[in-house]
């Protein structure tokens, strides 16, 4: 009897510990910049953030270290999805001209030290996501790869991943490559490779957010989860908005893992909170209201 009573003990220790999990938590908010700002966007490192109009007119940075905050640009289209270099030297952005009636996008960057503009890609039709390296951008434009340095490095160019509206394409080993992975999808929209490289974050229109290797096989399906990205290389950031045809009524910032096990609503009930941005490194989420106020939390991960 003693036996057995010792063999029931362990396992019911053995079932606790293996239903312990992750958890989330929030460990600080604050609302660094005063003046209303959209679209925020982290640095790797948590050291920097950029931030927008509500119409993506003008792009401006903010600095963690000093609470400073400067004017990048007043382009047109400059605030929308701004990048910045791995080693966080350069911050590149798009700008928007009109010709004869035809949108083009050019490229620029801005030196964070010596806080300077440079054109990287002249304007030009269908230019898609930015992705940067250490000093430099990969974009693709009129059915082409384009890669712009700030440097004379011969470094190689880097995997990249874009979408077209239609599929998702890839470029890896020197090929570029175009896949679907889900079938019905009426598009693709919000990608991005996880920090490693490895694993693909998108959003299949009318289907939800997933997470694929680079041949398109399926990792994680997230669900209803809009505007993702990534935190580290395990969990994702997004919202869920609701809307009536017209105006959002409803939005709140959602933080999921990989493997579905952990999950956690990050901004205040009632609050109308969008657009996230993260950085793992430095254990931050940001993301603008309705009203265009900007909060950055501290985030603690458990085991």
């Amino acid at each position: 009897m003693k036996h057995r009573s010792t063999l029931l003990t362990t396992l019911l220790v053995l079932a606790g510990l293996s239903l312990q999990a992750q958890s989330i938590s929030i460990e600080k908010v604050q609302q660094p910049i005063k003046q209303k700002g959209f679209y925020p966007k982290l640095s790797p490192s948590g050291a920097f953030m950029t931030f927008t109009s509500e119409a993506y007119g003008g792009l401006s940075l903010y600095r963690f270290s000093d609470n400073s905050v400067e004017q990048v640009s007043t382009d047109k289209g400059s605030g929308f999805d701004p990048v910045f270099s791995t080693n966080e030297k350069k911050l590149f952005y798009k700008q928007i001209n009109y010709e004869s009636r035809l949108r083009k996008e050019g490229v620029k960057s801005y030196d964070l030290e010596k806080k300077t503009e440079l054109e990287m890609l002249r304007p030009r039709r269908n230019v898609r996501q930015l992705q940067a390296y250490k000093d430099g951008v990969i974009t693709h434009a009129e059915s082409k790869l384009f890669r712009s340095s700030t440097s004379k490095s011969k470094e190689a160019i880097s995997n990249y991943v874009w979408s077209d509206g239609n599929n998702l394409n890839v470029f890896r080993n020197n090929k570029t490559t175009a896949i679907n992975p889900i079938k019905g999808a009426r598009g693709y929209i919000w990608t991005s490779l996880s920090p490693n490289a490895k694993m693909i974050l998108f959003h299949a229109a009318g289907k939800g957010s997933y997470v694929c290797d680079w041949e398109g096989r399926i990792i994680a399906e997230l669900g209803d989860l809009n505007a993702p990205v990534w935190y580290g290389n395990d969990f994702v950031v997004g919202m869920q908005d609701k809307d009536d045809g017209h105006f959002v009524t409803e939005s709140k910032i959602l933080m999921k893992s990989l493997d579905g096990k952990v999950e956690k609503v990050l901004s205040p009930a009632g609050e109308i909170a969008m657009y996230p941005a993260a950085s793992g490194k430095a254990s931050k989420v940001a993301y603008n209201t309705l009203a265009g106020d900007i909060y950055v939390l501290d985030i603690r991960i458990t085991k």
